[in-house]
C-alpha cells in the first residue's frame, strides 16, 4: 500500500472549467484514489456541492500535497494537479 493519502476536494467553476475556486469545508481523505474515485458522485449530490451558486462543480480526487500546493484562490482544473506544485 502506498503512503499517499488522496483527498476529494469540490470546486465550483466556470462551465469550461478554466477559473474555479474551492468550494468551503473540509476535504474528505481517503487511502487510495480508487476509494477517493468512488465517492466523486455522492460528493456531487452533497448539500455543499448542489448549493453552490456556481455554474459548474467539479469533485477532484488528488494527493493531500497536490491540493496543498493549490492553495486557496482560482485555480484551472484544466491543468494538471501537478501544474500547481511548487518548484522547490
Amino acid at each position: 500500500m502506498s503512503g499517499l493519502v488522496y483527498a476529494l476536494a469540490l470546486f465550483g467553476c466556470t462551465d469550461d472549467g478554466t477559473i474555479c475556486e474551492r468550494l468551503q469545508g473540509p476535504a474528505t481523505t481517503y487511502q487510495s484514489r480508487v476509494e477517493c474515485m468512488a465517492s466523486q458522485n455522492d460528493a456531487l449530490g452533497s448539500h455543499e456541492a448542489l448549493s453552490s451558486d456556481y455554474p459548474s462543480v467539479f469533485a477532484q480526487c488528488m494527493t493531500r500535497g497536490e491540493l496543498v500546493a493549490m492553495g486557496k484562490g482560482q485555480v484551472d482544473l484544466t491543468k494538471s494537479p501537478q501544474a500547481y506544485a511548487s518548484a522547490d
